[in-house]
């Protein structure tokens, strides 16, 4: 797939959908070397689509009970994830977001919750700053399973073992 610009190739839509494999695979557990295990879900809407401009064909799923079955057949005629609400838990830490695969942004993120709230002037401070830096875990998570995915697709394994895995869970 290409952006606008320059034609460079971006693999975010690959990337969420094997990521969307991946949250299935270990019942939504993900080993990021370094980090452990990190716990993903694909909850409430997934948005795929293949084709660009007016050639591009999109399937929504939402819902609060959500298998996302209609999802997995759209993945079967060659649509990729191009959005998802995704939650990531590392440690007792948990977020969730809508993570957009084309522009590899993250939208309307929840950060875990914070139970001091105080209204000392000192204490507001220093909760903005960890709620960026909740932010920024977050964002670090994603980039981290980003750079397993870039590795695992740059090697024979992606073709010999991963594509199948995928598209055996796809057609399930």
């Amino acid at each position: 797939m290409e952006t606008k610009e320059k034609n460079i190739v971006f693999p975010g839509r690959e990337f969420l959908t094997w990521l969307w494999f991946k949250s299935e695979e270990r019942n939504g557990s993900v080993m990021i070397p370094g980090l452990g295990d990190v716990e993903i879900m694909f909850v409430r809407r997934i948005v795929l689509e293949s084709g660009e401009g007016e050639y591009s064909e999109t399937v929504v799923c939402s819902g609060l009970h959500a298998d996302l079955s209609e999802g997995k057949a759209a993945l079967r005629t060659g649509k990729k994830v191009r959005e998802a609400r995704v939650k990531i838990g590392v440690g007792s830490s948990e977020w969730e977001f809508t993570f957009k695969a084309d522009g590899f942004f993250f939208q309307s993120m929840t950060l875990p919750a914070n139970p001091d709230e105080s209204d000392d002037e000192a204490d507001k401070e220093a909760r903005v700053l960890d709620r960026i830096g909740c932010m920024e875990k977050a964002a670090d998570t994603m980039g981290r399973l980003f750079s397993l995915f870039s590795q695992l697709r740059d090697s024979e394994t992606w073709t010999a073992t991963e594509v199948p895995h995928m598209e055996a869970w796809m057609s399930r």
